[in-house]
């Protein structure tokens, strides 16, 4: 008897909380249904809390299905999109920051034939569901590319590579989870001083991308900002080349 093989795929996660996307799921559903019952109601009063009630539900359910939609497929379109930008040659030194599941560092492995990859994150896990050190590895194992990689606790605000390591920096919505603006300067300045000559640095974030740009500028970088794009979620970008 032929025993079938069975191919995994790599799981890259959840962003947040599923438990907290399901629950504005269900009260969108609650409340569109509620404004549905009072629509039968003559009572104007009672039509307008319904508009608003079937308004506020359906905005929650759309919300709800655009997280999911970002969560499966927008985060591989913006990966691609990300390691589209860069002129590989297969030698690189990449640092992805914030790696969570090793979404950009196990995508860039993938172009790299002599060079590493190495994921960095502190592993909260109220900014990625089941975010550990062990299934980023799980992942790398199932994409083939295990040797390729390295991961690392380090805080991108204070890392322990020297001066001058990487050829090309990534990081998609970490930075922002920085809750002061001298801590997010400060990881701009790291990843400007952590980056090779005439290396590239690219982050998408849900907010601060100018920000990013403005202190790359002032540590010398050739700064380009994009402008904000959906993909399941409003995402902005910033790319940066050291001079």
């Amino acid at each position: 008897m032929q025993t079938e093989m069975v191919h995994l795929n790599p799981d890259y996660g959840f962003d947040g909380s599923p438990f907290g996307v399901a629950i504005v799921c269900l009260v969108g559903v609650i409340c569109f249904g509620g404004g549905v019952a009072l629509t039968t109601f003559p009572a104007l009063g009672l039509k307008i809390v319904a508009f608003v009630l079937m308004l506020c539900g359906l905005l929650m359910v759309l919300v709800s299905g655009s997280y999911l939609y970002y969560t499966k497929l927008g985060k591989l379109h913006r990966r691609d999109k990300m390691i589209s930008m860069i002129d590989w040659k297969g030698n690189e030194k990449v640092l992805d920051i914030g790696t969570g599941r090793g979404l950009l560092m196990i995508g860039a492995a993938k172009k790299l034939t002599l060079g590493k990859s190495i994921g960095i994150d502190i592993w909260n896990s109220g900014d990625m569901h089941s975010n550990t050190y062990q299934n980023t590895m799980r992942n790398a194992g199932l994409a083939g590319v295990l040797e390729k990689v390295e991961v690392r606790n380090e805080d991108v605000r204070s890392m322990s590579f020297p001066n001058d390591t990487f050829d090309v920096i990534l990081s998609n919505l970490c930075i922002h989870n920085i809750p002061t603006k001298d801590g997010r300067d400060k990881a701009c300045r790291e990843m400007a001083r952590v980056l090779k000559p005439n290396g590239i640095v690219i982050i998408t974030d849900k907010a601060h991308t100018k920000e990013y740009g403005e202190i790359f500028s002032t540590e010398g970088l050739t700064v380009e900002v994009f402008r904000t794009t959906f993909d399941g979620s409003l995402r902005g970008m910033v790319k940066a080349v050291k001079k």
